[in-house]
């Protein structure tokens, strides 16, 4: 709930958000080297090669953020809104750049794109945590208001300015402790390797589709049917997380398919 790291020094000030993201991403480069070079069994040279893909993908993560979080704001306003971004924004847009390199780009002998996801996405979410205490910090991303024990008044960023003096929903808190288990449970359960993917898809898209009922942030809008006193559901994030439901439910079962295929040709021979 304060916004910057240190009083200001010199004119300037390092704003706890971008702080908490850079810790978020430094985590992940980090988690994604240890891991491809203890499970994943790559050497250090190609651990470093793919963490330069996942710089460059956290680039290209952040401009589709800013682009598609503008399209679903700019619908809800009806003129050209630009200027925020969002995590499913550039989630989209990061994976698909990041997919793209490794198909392409990433050379690597008997290269398993498959399992390269499954290290990356248990990354993505430590980062992700991370992210989310810079948004308390910063004030954004915020909840509805409410009398319960669990409000908080932001003295502070946007929630200050949307609801002063008023008890709210700490939503980014919420969500980090939510992420930080998830990466304890993804990054040590056994039973779900080499489903890391689709069990992040399932579980995070079932997560956002609940904690989107008591954001009180402007969610932008796509095709809303229920409009109630702070937002317009179903939210365009709702909409993306249903899709991730139902795509990670999808490649569960293709992945299955093809473990028992595998499995069964290795029988045979």
């Amino acid at each position: 709930m304060y916004p910057y790291l240190l009083p200001e020094i010199f004119g300037h000030t390092i704003p706890l958000y971008d702080f908490m993201i850079g810790v978020g991403i430094l985590a992940m480069l980090f988690f994604v080297a240890q891991r491809s070079e203890k499970i994943d069994q790559r050497t250090r040279k190609q651990s470093n090669r793919l963490l330069a893909l996942l710089c460059v993908s956290s680039l290209c993560a952040l401009l589709s953020s800013f682009i598609i979080d503008g399209i679903f704001h700019s619908i809800k306003q009806g003129e050209p809104t630009f200027g925020t971004i969002s995590f499913l924004g550039g989630l989209i847009g990061g994976l698909a750049c990041l997919l793209a390199m490794l198909k392409f780009i990433y050379k690597e002998p008997n290269k398993d794109i498959k399992q390269t996801m499954n290290t990356i996405i248990i990354g993505v979410v430590l980062a992700h945590a991370f992210g989310r205490i810079g948004c308390f910090l910063a004030g954004c991303c915020y909840g509805i208001p409410t009398d319960s024990f669990l409000g908080v008044v932001f003295p502070f960023g946007h929630a200050h300015e949307a609801f002063p003096d008023t008890k709210i929903f700490p939503t980014q808190l919420f969500e980090a402790l939510f992420l930080f288990g998830l990466f304890a449970f993804m990054s040590n359960a056994k039973k779900i390797r080499g489903f890391e993917v689709e069990f992040y898809l399932i579980s995070y898209g079932f997560w956002r589709i609940m904690i989107e009922l008591i954001r009180g942030d402007d969610r932008g809008s796509f095709i809303g049917f229920i409009t109630t006193e702070y937002n317009v559901f179903p939210t365009p994030s709702q909409y993306i997380s249903l899709l991730m439901v139902l795509g990670g439910i999808f490649l569960w079962f293709r992945t299955r398919r093809k473990i028992h295929a595998d499995q069964t040709q290795n029988i045979s021979q």
